[in-house]
């Protein structure tokens, strides 16, 4: 496992998440970091984490946001490890009865839910730092979204309506690479993906093809993977007026018919991106006679 070194202290520990006590000793919760930095790393790339962490990467904001994530997702997991006592003896609750609580279980559930929120903008906010960086830019995956039709957050939030969150597009990549395929083959020989530029033209076969790509992404990413990785609009998260916290997951009745309005969507604008394709497209038709007598004949 790579050593980065984004946060090296408990004083940067607790600077970007105001938790983490300054005096404490940084060695219990070390390990968990260098592990987060490393599953960071396997996001944004390498070589990008090594700017992060050093020379002029070390300046930037986008060292602030990967210290921000870092730090969020690093103290969650030391905090769930450390709710109960681990000894020799087993596991026990150490608790001053007469100055402390313990929490309820839908506090727990909250302050997880923070913390996994703040982890999730930190995400967002570096990846908008890191457009300009050469590094990234070089990246596998932004290499991949170079390959799409549908190349950014902004994109796929005019398309479809979601929040726009670059770290959703980036777990997206896959499945939109996926669905382009599929559309691609309805779209016929002519289709090449690097003709395709953002447009506000709804009129457009190349906004047809866009809008059926990113609807069918959401659906197939909707079929394939687990509800925690779907954008938070389409998660269900009340709380009661009793100031508890009650997590709701919708039911596989109201997953179904949404992933299938989705997919009766992406549907329609396959069809419509055909109708749009074959309105604009020139054709010469070989055998209609140009009404000359000599040309009775056509040879194929």
């Amino acid at each position: 496992m790579n050593t980065y070194g984004i946060i090296n202290d408990s004083e940067q520990l607790r600077n970007v998440t105001g938790s983490w006590w300054a005096n404490a000793d940084f060695s219990r919760i070390e390990r968990i970091v260098r592990s987060v930095e490393s599953e960071l790393a396997a996001v944004v790339g390498n070589e990008t984490m090594q700017w992060i962490a050093t020379g002029d990467g070390r300046s930037s904001e986008a060292w602030t946001h990967a210290a921000c994530a870092v730090g969020y997702m690093a103290c969650m997991r030391y905090y769930r490890l450390n709710d109960i006592s681990h000894q020799d003896g087993g596991r026990k609750v150490k608790i001053d009865r007469d100055n402390e609580a313990r929490p309820f279980e839908w506090q727990l559930a909250r302050d997880d839910r923070a913390h996994l929120e703040e982890y999730y903008r930190a995400l967002d906010r570096l990846l908008y730092a890191l457009q300009d960086v050469e590094a990234f830019a070089d990246s596998d995956a932004c290499q991949q979204m170079k390959r799409l039709i549908v190349r950014d957050s902004r994109s796929l939030t005019w398309l479809t309506g979601i929040k726009d969150s670059p770290w959703t597009f980036l777990r997206m990549v896959p499945f939109l690479a996926e669905t382009q395929d599929h559309v691609q083959r309805h779209y016929g020989s002519a289709f090449t993906p690097e003709d395709f530029q953002p447009t506000e033209n709804t009129d457009t076969v190349n906004y047809a093809a866009q809008k059926a790509t990113a609807l069918g992404a959401i659906a197939l990413m909707g079929r394939r993977t687990s509800l925690q990785l779907m954008p938070y609009a389409m998660m269900q998260l009340v709380e009661s007026d009793g100031g508890g916290n009650q997590r709701l997951q919708p039911t596989e009745e109201q997953l179904a018919r949404y992933l299938t309005y989705l997919s009766r969507d992406q549907h329609y604008w396959v069809n419509e991106m055909k109708i749009r394709r074959d309105r604009d497209a020139q054709y010469t038709y070989l055998h209609t006679p140009d009404n000359r007598p000599e040309d009775k004949f056509i040879r194929l």
